[in-house]
C-alpha cells in the first residue's frame, strides 16, 4: 500500500510567502465534519521552535487596533505557537500597561465539549480572548469554542489559525498565516455532496488537526 507521505507537496502563503511554508497531501480525507481533498500537515509548524515563533509573528502582525488580550485558548496542539504569540502580543501593549497574559487549553469531554477546571476558569470570566486553532474548514470547531467561552463568561475578541478555509464566523473575523486559495483546488465538501464517493472513490485516511490514520 501507497504510504501517503510519500505525495506530500509544499505551498507558501500568499499573504507571507514562504516564511513558514505548510505541507499537504492530495487525496479522500474524512474529518469530523466534512470530507476534504488535501490533508494539511501542521506538525512541524506546531512542534518546531523556530517554525512555531515565525507563526506566531506572521499572526501577531495582523492585531493592530485590537484591545489588551488576557488569554489566549489553544486548540488542536497549538500550545507553543500560543506562547510566542503571547510573547508577541505583549510588544505591542504599552510598557506602562504590561500585563500578564494567559496561554491556556481546555479539556474534551468524549463528547467533544470543552470544559475548564474550576482553577482555570478565573483566566477566561471576563477576560478578552483569543481562540487559536490550527485548522478551521467548516467553522464547527469555532462555534463550538465560541459556545465554551461564553459559558465561562470570557469576551471573544478574535480567532486566529494556521489555516482557514473560511474568513469569518458569525461576525468574528478569522486571523491565519493561510487560506483555501493557497493550495489549488482545494475543497471541502459535506457527505452527501462529496465527489469522491460519488465516484466510488476509497476514503484514504481518517484525518484531524493532530494527523491522519490511514485506511
Amino acid at each position: 500500500m501507497e504510504k501517503l507521505h510519500t505525495r506530500m507537496v509544499q505551498f507558501s502563503s500568499n499573504k507571507f510567502g514562504n516564511i513558514v511554508p505548510i505541507q499537504a497531501i492530495p487525496g479522500h480525507f474524512v474529518t469530523s465534519h466534512s470530507h476534504v481533498n488535501y490533508f494539511i500537515d501542521l506538525t512541524m509548524l506546531k512542534s518546531s521552535q523556530e517554525d512555531a515563533q515565525k507563526c506566531a509573528h506572521a499572526l501577531a502582525s495582523q492585531y493592530k487596533d485590537i484591545d489588551s488580550i488576557d488569554t489566549i485558548i489553544c486548540l488542536d496542539g497549538t500550545g507553543i505557537i500560543g506562547a510566542f504569540l503571547s510573547v508577541e502580543l505583549q510588544k505591542k501593549i504599552p510598557a506602562s500597561e504590561h500585563k500578564k497574559i494567559y496561554v491556556i487549553c481546555p479539556e474534551c469531554a468524549n463528547n467533544g465539549q470543552m470544559f475548564f477546571r474550576e482553577n482555570v476558569e478565573p483566566m477566561v470570566c471576563e477576560k478578552n480572548v483569543i481562540l487559536l486553532m490550527a485548522t478551521v474548514t467548516t467553522g464547527i470547531s469555532i462555534r463550538r469554542g465560541m459556545e465554551c467561552i461564553e459559558y465561562y463568561g470570557g469576551n471573544l475578541k478574535s480567532v486566529c489559525t494556521i489555516f482557514s478555509a473560511v474568513a469569518d464566523v458569525d461576525g468574528i473575523a478569522v486571523h491565519n498565516i493561510f487560506t483555501a486559495d493557497d493550495i489549488p483546488g482545494y475543497a471541502s465538501y459535506q457527505r452527501r455532496d462529496c465527489p469522491f464517493c460519488k465516484n466510488n472513490t476509497p476514503i484514504e485516511a481518517l484525518v484531524n488537526s493532530y494527523g491522519y490514520s490511514q485506511l
